[in-house]
């Protein structure tokens, strides 16, 4: 409900929560509630009256309260019974006349303001008779690419550039220079055993450099 807030900004000051409050009411049906007036000041009287348009059926049980902190004002309402609908203004005056401010009271029930439709873009092809077969043509109007994944389809290719394979050939013919002249000038080991070892270090190398190029190439 409305709350009335006197001397908060400055003295005298009047504000409200709402600028406008509804009470629903059936016609020929009276109702009462209490505006609780909070002040901030020192304490002071305050003055209620309604507009001409509610003067007769909005009555205050006390229309000049004092209020020291916090005090509430009863209100009762009637609605004749041939309105559906009463409209005005409560009125709040306070520094003995010096200051009045007012908030709007609608009694009774409330017209629904209808909503205006969202408006949607409809596409006009959509009423042709063939539109929307050819999927991938109807994506590409949206410029959509109607494959998901572009590189899914394409076929993984493995480039071995003369670089590379210059470089690694060169390391795997110098290490097996080098083990086979250290094997056959010291005679450190067995001439079998020296072959087994170059020909293991050589799968090695080999298996090595596939396994590099392929990182590369990913």
């Amino acid at each position: 409900m409305q709350q009335i807030h006197i001397n908060r900004n400055r003295i005298n000051s009047i504000e409200f929560d709402d600028p406008e409050i509804t009470i629903p009411l059936v016609p020929g049906n009276e109702c009462s509630f209490e505006l609780p007036i909070i002040n901030y000041g020192s304490p002071t009287h305050v003055y209620l009256s309604v507009g001409d348009s509610l003067r007769k059926n909005v009555r205050f049980l006390y229309d000049n309260v004092y209020v020291a902190n916090q005090e509430f004002a009863p209100v009762l309402i009637k609605l004749p019974d041939d309105l559906t609908t009463l409209e005005g203004e409560i009125k709040i005056t306070t520094g003995y006349g010096s200051l009045t401010e007012s908030f709007r009271v609608i009694i009774g029930e409330t017209p629904l303001v209808s909503r205006p439709r969202s408006v949607i873009d409809v596409d006009e092809r959509l009423a042709l008779p063939n539109y929307g077969q050819d999927r991938t043509s109807s994506l590409e109007d949206w410029g959509i690419n109607s494959s998901k994944n572009p590189d899914k389809n394409r076929k993984r290719e493995i480039k071995f550039s003369f670089p590379d394979i210059f470089i690694l050939l060169l390391s795997m013919i110098l290490l097996v220079v080098v083990i086979l002249l250290v094997t056959f000038t010291f005679n450190l080991v067995d001439v079998m055993y020296g072959a087994l070892a170059v020909s293991i270090l050589i799968i090695i190398l080999m298996v090595y450099a596939v396994m590099h190029l392929l990182a590369k190439n990913n």
